[in-house]
């Protein structure tokens, strides 16, 4: 009997322990010292930034049901960027930012994660293109605004950031989408 409850124990708490979808990830982390003028004396900062790489595991589906499958080499990955910067000589780094990039209609966009949610900005272009500010309702949720539309945004399962948003002139509801940037191995 004292068996068969542990037998049970260790079956049920395996369940808790099992992954949901097998990933490759790869981390790489680079530190550089850039000397700034502040106008009265030269200052190092450091600048740590990590890269790393998510990739989803596809096995080859003429090996369904072997033991040892074939990966498929093509499969995509997920890159996201956090930079950390150092602005005293402390050994601890003073501000961090995370970005993800993404596109829309042929134009990269970059997802900076702030407190509230993130900042949505065009790539070589200067200013904020957007803002998401996470929703109190339920957390997966985001109030998106823009000078051109406002409306609700959501992460899909692709990863890709879904708007929906109502439009005045062709009175309708209207949804667009940032495309996760994926870029082949």
């Amino acid at each position: 009997m004292k068996n068969l409850i542990y037998i049970s124990i260790f079956l049920i708490s395996a369940n808790f322990y099992a992954q949901d979808k097998p990933r490759s990830m790869s981390e790489t982390t680079e530190v550089k010292t850039v000397k700034v003028n502040n106008g009265e004396e030269v200052v190092e900062n450091k600048i740590k930034v990590t890269t790393r790489e998510e990739k989803k595991v596809k096995l080859d589906k003429a090996d369904a049901g072997k033991v040892n499958q074939a990966r498929v080499m093509n499969s995509d990955k997920m890159v996201t960027k956090t930079i950390e910067i150092d602005n005293d000589n402390d050994p601890f780094y003073d501000s961090e930012i995370e970005l993800v990039s993404y596109i829309q209609n042929g134009k990269e966009y970059n997802f900076v994660k702030n407190a509230n949610g993130f900042t949505v900005t065009k790539k070589n272009a200067k200013g904020e293109y957007a803002n998401a500010m996470r929703s109190t309702l339920d957390g997966r949720y985001y109030i998106f605004n823009n000078k051109e539309y406002s409306g609700i945004g959501y992460f899909d399962g692709d990863g890709s950031f879904v708007v929906e948003y109502y439009d005045n002139d062709s009175n309708s509801l209207l949804t667009t989408k940032f495309m996760s940037i994926k870029t082949p191995k």
